[in-house]
């Protein structure tokens, strides 16, 4: 069981020079914070179209996602163990360059089967921005601080990625589906450029492993420790809690609600700004806070708003703001928390931080996705099956984070006293 990021110090002189100033650092970790959410949006308002463009069916369409989804999450497991041996700089250099290829592909694809692969390859090398962003935060910086920029970096990807689907819909009306991938290669060549100028080696000297495997086993070893667990298992239900209300939210304000369709893009702003309010929070403030009460102030914020939904909507008539409003809080809280969870969860083994990134980003896209079709699959023209997987992942999130605590306090509790 690993006790590392409560029992010994992480010093900064266990990491080589930094000699890129901070506000590159920053930029460059949000230009890789990017790629991954760029690829997956730009190109979702151009699904229905490519139904006739390839002559298929709109299931397998889908597969255009599901493929990239399926990649992302499954590439991460290889990409942490393996940065832990090798380094950062030499694995996600390799990543950037398959995602400036993989467009390539999508680009001129003549058949559906040829996409769907293009887009599997362009995950494997988009997810490679997006999860060494939070390891090299945490490489760089102290459990707090990475938490803070972590989620800086979080918000801004959020706040851009945004958009990111009305520039896709434009691009698609204007001058074809097939130039968004030649602008996500093109964005892919800068980031890799901005990576090459400016990315040191940041994992920590000494953390060689004698093979590969033995890395991997090292790794693996996390998943019995209670407290990367905890956080992780946090982070999970955090996220899945997110894609449940995407999946669930539109389905209700048509069939419970009796809305017009146009309405949920309307309201939808209140729950991306108060995640966004989230992070900005967890940014301005983790050094000073530290995770556990960013953790505790966001989970507890999250918990408290779900008996107000049920109380809301169970002695009045449910309205959309009966529901937009208290999943705006637990948006918000969730927004403090992710970031912390996830500072927490690669902080367990700073020697294994690739590792830790890359099985909890394995696990929280897989369990998010299962969410999010499970919430698709439930719909019954009420608003309860998406409410309950909404709060059952937001009551788990906090008895993930006592398991997290639990574990910290056994540590603490079995480590001997320095003698006199």
């Amino acid at each position: 069981m690993y006790h590392a990021a409560m029992t010994t110090p992480y010093h900064a002189a266990d990491l080589p020079p930094v000699p890129s100033p901070k506000l590159n650092m920053t930029f460059m970790l949000v230009m890789l914070g990017m790629v991954g959410p760029l690829a997956l949006q730009i190109f979702l308002p151009s699904m229905p179209g490519l139904v006739d463009e390839f002559n298929t069916t709109p299931a397998a369409v889908q597969l255009t996602i599901s493929l990239y989804v399926g990649a992302f999450a499954f590439a991460q497991l290889a990409y942490g163990p393996i940065s832990d041996r090798f380094g950062r700089r030499r694995v996600i250099l390799v990543g950037l360059a398959i995602y400036v290829t993989a467009p390539v592909v999508c680009a001129t694809a003549e058949n559906i089967e040829t996409l769907a692969a293009g887009r599997a390859l362009q995950a494997i090398g988009g997810c490679a921005g997006l999860m060494f962003a939070r390891v090299i935060a945490r490489d760089l910086y102290d459990r707090n601080r990475a938490a803070g920029v972590i989620g800086f970096v979080t918000m801004t990807t959020a706040l851009i990625g945004s958009a990111t689907p009305i520039l896709g819909g434009w691009i698609d009306v204007s001058f074809g589906w097939r130039l968004s991938f030649w602008l996500t290669s093109g964005f892919g060549v800068i980031v890799f450029f901005i990576t090459l100028i400016w990315l040191p080696e940041t994992r920590p000297t000494g953390a060689v492993a004698n093979s590969i495997i033995a890395t991997f086993r090292r790794g693996f070893r996390l998943l019995r420790s209670p407290v990367f667990v905890g956080y992780a298992g946090h982070g999970t239900c955090t996220l899945s809690a997110w894609y449940s209300m995407l999946s669930g939210l539109p389905f209700i304000m048509v069939d419970a609600l009796a809305q017009p369709t146009t309405a949920y893009g309307l309201y939808f702003p209140i729950l991306s700004l108060g995640y966004m309010a989230g992070n900005l929070i967890t940014a301005r403030v983790a050094q000073n806070w530290g995770i556990h009460r960013l953790i505790i102030g966001g989970a507890g914020l999250a918990i408290i708003s779900c008996p107000v939904i049920v109380i809301w909507c169970v002695v009045w008539t449910p309205t959309p703001l009966a529901l937009f409003l208290p999943l705006g809080l637990i948006s918000l809280g969730h927004g403090m928390s992710q970031p912390a969870a996830t500072s927490g969860a690669i902080s367990v083994d700073p020697s294994l931080a690739g590792s830790a990134a890359g099985f909890m980003g394995f696990g929280q896209w897989l369990v998010a996705a299962i969410a999010a079709q499970i919430t698709g699959m439930t719909q019954n023209g009420t608003i309860w099956p998406t409410m309950v997987i909404v709060i059952g992942f937001t009551l788990l999130s906090g008895l993930s984070y006592l398991l997290a605590g639990w574990g910290e306090a056994r540590v603490l509790d079995t480590t001997p006293e320095p003698g006199p």
